[in-house]
């Protein structure tokens, strides 16, 4: 199966290895490797960078209790004691609630009070992956910076490298984004977990830069991990991506698919990932990511 468009990026010591693009954007000029496109579920990186950030400012604690009241939402009292490095790791409780993200109307601050009206869940304390928890953390990183969420990722993170052009699937599409069908409305409800639009040139350039204080949010297994190194799959009707940080950060890879083939993000990794371990001289074969 064809895809209307592919795009990847291969960072090695901040330096491009690869820059390739296919297909067309919305106004119909070939798409490169810095063309905005859907991104998924990577774009929980970008989200949980923010919240490193804004730790490291002093301005929020990881370890600490989410603050509710500053986010602007009351929820059952049974989430009160519930930590920010909980909703990063997906060992809050948060319920799951998979269809529900892409079937209805309004935004992540409107929906997510339905997930916290009950206490969490009894797989608190283990990872089980929702999207309420970035959509929490989302909500967090615009309380506390007061600004929208692809302003405070502007802001935070691609103005430190020099990038522009991200934004979410809640905004207007640019005349410069890679189509998204079934159309960007129904990932509105997402937030931090997965309404970003960027490009893959700007995801790799913003993950070269983690240093060892954006550990404490970057970590297993709120981020996914195999023999090659760390990162994040996304998986959406009509877009798949792959972010990968390899070489202990050395080397970075980003690709995008405008489409459904592979299926998921992870046959995206699949591919690319071993690919470029193999160029390296730094091993072979399927990854074997953790947590699944």
């Amino acid at each position: 199966m064809s895809n209307p468009a592919v795009s990847l990026t291969v960072l090695r010591d901040g330096q491009p290895m690869v820059r390739r693009a296919s297909g067309t954007t919305i106004d119909g000029t070939p798409a490169t490797s810095d063309s905005p496109m859907v991104v998924a579920s990577v774009g929980k990186l970008l989200t949980a960078l923010q919240v490193a950030r804004l730790e490291q400012a002093g301005l929020l604690a990881i370890d600490a209790p989410v603050a509710w009241d500053v986010i602007g939402i009351t929820p059952h009292p049974g989430w009160l004691d519930v930590t920010v490095g909980e909703l990063l790791a997906h060992t809050s409780g948060m319920p799951v609630v998979r269809r529900s993200w892409f079937d209805g109307v309004g935004d992540c601050r409107s929906f997510l009070p339905t997930l916290l009206a009950d206490p969490p869940q009894a797989h608190r304390s283990r990872w089980t992956y929702s999207n309420g928890n970035y959509c929490a953390l989302g909500l967090l990183v615009e309380s506390v910076t007061g600004v929208g969420l692809g302003a405070a990722a502007q802001g935070l993170l691609l103005d430190v490298v020099g990038a522009d052009g991200v934004h979410l699937t809640t905004e207007e599409a640019r005349p410069g984004d890679v189509p998204h069908a079934p159309g960007p409305a129904r990932l509105s409800r997402l937030g931090g977990a997965g309404t970003y639009v960027i490009s893959t040139d700007d995801i790799a350039a913003v993950l070269a830069t983690r240093n060892d204080r954006d550990g404490n949010a970057l970590r297993w297994p709120g981020v996914f991990a195999d023999q090659y190194g760390w990162g994040h799959t996304g998986t959406v009707d009509g877009a798949k991506a792959c972010a990968w940080v390899l070489e202990a950060g050395r080397t970075v890879v980003v690709a995008t698919v405008a489409g459904n083939s592979p299926d998921t993000g992870g046959g995206v990794c699949d591919r690319i990932v071993p690919a470029v371990a193999v160029d390296l001289g730094i091993g072979a074969g399927q990854p074997d990511r953790s947590p699944p």
